[in-house]
């Protein structure tokens, strides 16, 4: 006969004539002195110490640590069933789903109905969680709103919850198992269809989705039902979605103030580790580098590692002892990289302020010496000059004043003379290349001073002069001087993702943003060669060389011109009206209507009617209160931030007209105007 303990352990229970005669041991005392030797003979410790003397097995048991049990769960069902209920009942939700899927026995207990009170005491200890549906379990709630695995394919780690569809899914699966509710949807499956299912909206809000198998299963059991039965069946279901639905909301909004709130505990604990980090390397003698530390944009830029983003700062543990320990040599070694980024911002930091100095000293002797009218080296050509260069890269331990600059200003006109020289002779090179003019061998091309010319006309593609406009929307077109002054050649737009560029000054406030100065330079100018070809016609017309036209002989002689494109080839005779106008403009009216169209030719008007229209206009420009426009450049402000900007702080007599602005638009007229008479041809000698 046999029977089990509660251990599963089986007896036999034998009759007194089923009994066998066994030898009986007989017990024996096991002390220090004989215990080793019964422990060896009896193979308790099988080790290359067995056939050692007893005191090398001493010396073993010293360090012999028997191999612990592994701990089983079988014991623990055997318990009565009110304390084992106390005990879950003490747990998390997700706590009761692991233990349900250990044993057999235990998911037993776990997943019968009279454990639902387990349930509900474990989903007390989640604050705020919202109560199970009426139509869901409390396991599969549970499941729902804490394992982390996908419903369909088990793939870890899926945080995305749909309270709408009831499923945890992985994005594959999501498209796998749901459908779009849209006009196809709703004419293959009727307009009061979708009603009666749960609907998700993706985050793009146009993406309305079901499960397919709600669908599917909504869609048999409406087959099996007769017209009746179907609306009441909808009405059912469509008010058990409403009520889905309230309570969908309510879980979302759980599930967003428990990922709101872990996330805040994640930051808690790395700002904690970054409190601890930063004291420690206080401690080590880092205060001031840890003060300095440079800042996320400027980490950015300079492509470094931010300290509150460095991989051992950020992560959400408290710093112990031992962690510390492992880390302080990476810290100290990120450290000294950061003291050596902080030397160098030091030092550029310096060369600016000298440099500001030396803008300043530029700026009152650019003032006093009335140096405007021809084209002068920025701020940024000053700095790069060498006998400059060398004063401002002195020793950070040397300190710079205005005395340091007194011996360069004496021979200042000097050195800004012989760069405007290299910079008009650069210019005249391309000139004189791009107008396809070839002066004799006997003659330097340096000296010809074609950036005069009429015929040299050039745009800007940079864009930076947009305070200047043009009306009508017509091209911009630039002469001798304005090009040169042109405010485009001395700044230019700084990128988001550029370092400090050296030899430059931030243009801040009457500027576009990130705008610096930067060396003298014409790249940004384009020479326009259709407005060239046009001026050529223009000067043709009226009787000149274009090779030796300058812009102010042409302003001088003021020309009123007609375009014989737009009076179809018709010539002024008096009788016909047509519309005169002055040269610049007429150059603007070619490109904006024929396109710059080179064969378009021109026609000058009488001498005597181009003197009446001028004195007309005085009359009339006399007779307004509005006075003409006029741009002024303040010699204070030159080349510094608040130049483009209506500047009332300094003396009037500071103040000069700008030379790189248009002049005044000389208005058209329509009139019947005469051709000028051609000289009678000269008689050769016979």
């Amino acid at each position: 006969m046999s029977f089990s303990n509660l251990f599963g352990s089986t007896a036999v229970d034998m009759d007194n004539d089923e009994k066998k005669s066994e030898h009986v041991t007989k017990k024996m005392k096991i002390t220090a002195n004989n215990g080793w030797e019964h422990v060896f003979a009896r193979g308790g410790i099988k080790s290359r110490f067995t056939k050692t003397n007893p005191a090398d097995a001493t010396e073993f048991l010293k360090i012999y640590r028997p191999r612990s049990q592994k701990q089983s769960l079988e014991i623990l069902i055997s318990l009565p069933l009110d304390i084992l209920f106390e005990i879950f009942g003490r747990l998390l939700p997700l706590d009761l789903l692991h233990l349900a899927r250990t044993t057999k026995a235990l998911r037993a207990v776990l997943m019968h109905r009279s454990s639902t009170t387990v349930w509900m005491a474990a989903r007390s200890n989640v604050t705020g969680m919202p109560a199970c549906a009426d139509d869901m379990s409390e396991p599969a709630h549970a499941n729902l709103a804490f394992d982390t695995h996908c419903h369909n394919c088990l793939k870890p780690n899926v945080r995305n919850v749909d309270w709408n569809l009831r499923v945890r899914y992985c994005q594959k699966c999501f498209k796998e198992r749901t459908e779009v509710v849209d006009d196809k949807f709703k004419k293959a499956y009727g307009l009061k269809l979708h009603h009666c299912l749960s609907l998700s909206m993706t985050q793009n809000r146009n993406d309305i989705r079901c499960l397919i198998s709600d669908r599917e299963s909504l869609v048999d059991e409406l087959s099996k039902l007769g017209p009746e039965e179907r609306s009441v069946l909808r009405e059912r279901k469509r008010d058990e979605m409403l009520v889905r639905k309230e309570h969908a909301t309510l879980c979302s909004k759980w599930t967003e103030g428990e990922q709101q709130n872990r996330w805040d505990e994640l930051d808690h604990l790395r700002s904690l580790r970054y409190d601890a980090i930063v004291k420690k390397l206080i401690e080590l003698g880092w205060e001031e580098d840890v003060s300095k530390l440079p800042d996320r944009r400027t980490a950015r830029i300079y492509k470094l590692t931010h300290f509150e983003d460095h991989p051992l700062v950020k992560q959400p543990k408290p710093l112990t002892d031992r962690i510390w320990e492992n880390i302080q040599h990476k810290m100290v070694e990120f450290m000294g990289q950061m003291r050596k980024f902080r030397i160098q911002q030091e030092r550029k930091q310096q060369i600016r302020e000298r440099q500001s100095l030396a803008a300043t000293i530029y700026s009152d002797w650019q003032r006093e010496k009335g140096c405007y009218e021809c084209p002068m080296p920025t701020a940024a050509d000053f700095f790069g000059m060498p006998q400059i260069r060398d004063i401002v890269e002195l020793p950070a331990d040397v300190t710079i004043t205005v005395e340091n600059f007194q011996p360069i200003c004496k021979r200042l006109s000097r050195i800004i003379d012989h760069w405007r020289c290299c910079t008009i002779y650069d210019l005249r090179s391309d000139l004189l290349w791009r107008l396809e003019i070839h002066p004799p061998y006997s003659q330097d091309p340096r000296f010809i001073e074609c950036e005069k010319l009429a015929v040299a006309v050039f745009t800007c593609k940079a864009w930076l002069c947009e305070d200047i406009p043009e009306p009508n929307h017509s091209p911009r077109y630039m002469y001798f001087p304005e090009y040169l002054h042109h405010r485009c050649n001395r700044i230019r737009r700084q990128s988001w993702d550029e370092l400090d560029p050296p030899n430059t000054i931030a243009m801040g406030q009457g500027y576009p943003g990130s705008t610096v100065q930067r060396e003298w330079s014409t790249d940004d100018l384009e020479f326009d060669k259709k407005a060239s070809q046009t001026v050529k016609n223009i000067i043709h017309a009226c009787d000149l060389d274009w090779r030796v036209a300058t812009v102010s002989e042409l302003d001088d002689l003021d020309p009123r011109l007609v375009c014989l494109k737009c009076s179809y080839g018709n010539r002024c005779d008096g009788e016909r009206p047509m519309i005169a106008r002055s040269w610049r403009e007429s150059v603007k009216h070619c490109a904006k209507k024929h396109w710059s169209n080179s064969t378009v030719k021109w026609e000058k008007i009488s001498d005597e009617e181009t003197k009446s229209l001028r004195q007309d206009q005085e009359e009339a420009a006399a007779s307004t209160t509005t006075p003409p426009r006029k741009i002024w450049r303040c010699t204070h402000c030159h080349n510094k931030p608040r130049e483009p900007e209506k500047m009332t702080d300094h003396c009037w007599k500071d103040f000069v007209e700008a030379l790189d602005v248009p002049p005044i638009a000389i208005p058209s007229v329509k009139l019947k105007p005469k051709a000028v008479v051609p000289p009678p041809l000269k008689r050769c000698p016979a």
